[in-house]
């Protein structure tokens, strides 16, 4: 190993970090459109700006192409400058297995293409967190070699990888908790195609009803007797009658009575919800109210005519009064008349005084 670097090509999360320069060996990598490439590739198809690399490494052998073993083919097409190792004949042999028996045992795993990446000291594997092979020159866990390229691989990830706190995340795709969120984010909330009907909100437990609307997705009305957010409060109302299922009034119109009674004959055929009840209750107050003005009127006509009669008696008391001769009133008297009656009154008294 001279410099350490690493030999063909590599790209990195779309990055080019070495160019081989069109040097043929065994490549494996990641196009942006997802497509996987196996296989031996010229410089245009590295630089390919189209559809570029986002990742690409190269190995040593195609072991198998289109799920045939292909060692003794890659042998003659790669270039021997790749191998810093040994010849290719002795690299064939690693720890006591060899390409042909690693690409039959792939092969019965049901691999289609598969290429070598390097073996030996210029590998490390880490499993699981575990360090896996012996990255070594030739003395083993005595003198580690460094490892300039790194293949990792892992399940795909989510994004976000919490999945918005509403899933899972499983091979790069969230699976959302809850029957309500949706999206490839598990950030939406679905309550079906009615929107929860216009009537309510959806939340992550299902549609949350306006006041007077229930059912799954608040397309019905409450029931007769009951009121409120998802029809929650039972009406207040006398004689078990509705109420308005917005606000729990019991004082609704004759339209919306008939609305409610219209699907409840039970409550018709009781007679006390009905809107005869309601009309000969309100005949009943009118006639009793019209009793009521008509006995005020009288009453007050009578309070007027007393009150205009006593004003005339006082006032006929408490006037002038007007002088009337005696003669006019008890007629005409003659003095000899007059004279008698005076004496008779004088004897009277006199007896009075005697006795």
């Amino acid at each position: 190993m001279g410099t350490g670097e690493c030999f063909g090509n590599v790209v990195s999360d779309g990055k080019l970090v070495r160019n081989s320069g069109g040097l043929q060996n065994a490549q494996f990598g990641i196009r942006k459109d997802g497509t996987m490439v196996f296989g031996y590739l010229s410089e245009e198809d590295v630089l390919d700006e189209a559809n570029p690399f986002v990742q690409l490494v190269s190995g040593v052998v195609w072991l198998l192409r289109g799920g045939e073993v292909y060692i003794s083919q890659s042998q003659l097409a790669e270039c021997s400058d790749t191998q810093t190792t040994g010849s290719k004949s002795s690299y064939l042999l690693v720890e006591q297995v060899n390409l042909w028996e690693m690409a039959e045992f792939l092969k019965q795993q049901g691999l289609i293409n598969a290429i070598n990446l390097d073996g030996g000291g210029s590998a490390t594997l880490i499993l699981n967190g575990t360090l896996a092979s012996y990255p070594s020159e030739h003395c083993m866990w005595r003198c580690p070699r460094n490892i300039s390229t790194v293949v990792c691989i892992h399940e795909p990830s989510c994004e976000p990888t919490d999945c918005s706190g509403h899933g899972t995340c499983v091979q790069g795709q969230c699976r959302c908790a809850g029957a309500f969120w949706r999206g490839p984010a598990c950030d939406i909330l679905d309550c079906g195609p009615s929107n929860c009907s216009l009537h309510g909100v959806c939340t992550d437990s299902g549609c949350l009803c306006d006041a007077g609307w229930t059912g799954s997705n608040c397309s019905e009305e409450c029931p007769v007797g009951w009121y409120g957010p998802n029809c929650q409060e039972r009406c207040p109302c006398e004689h078990s009658c509705p109420c308005d299922q917005e606000t729990g009034s019991c004082n609704i119109t004759s339209s919306q009575l008939n609305r409610v009674l219209q699907p409840s004959p039970t409550l018709q055929a009781m007679g006390c919800c009905s809107p005869a009840f309601f009309l000969s209750h309100r005949k009943t107050w009118i006639t009793t109210t019209s009793v009521l003005a008509l006995l005020l009127v009288i009453s007050a006509m009578g309070n007027i005519g007393l009150f205009f009669k006593a004003r005339s008696e006082r006032r006929h008391e408490g006037g002038d009064y007007l002088y009337q001769p005696l003669r006019k009133m008890n007629g005409e008297a003659s003095p000899t008349s007059s004279l008698a009656a005076w004496e008779t009154e004088d004897a009277q008294d006199q007896n009075q005084a005697l006795l």
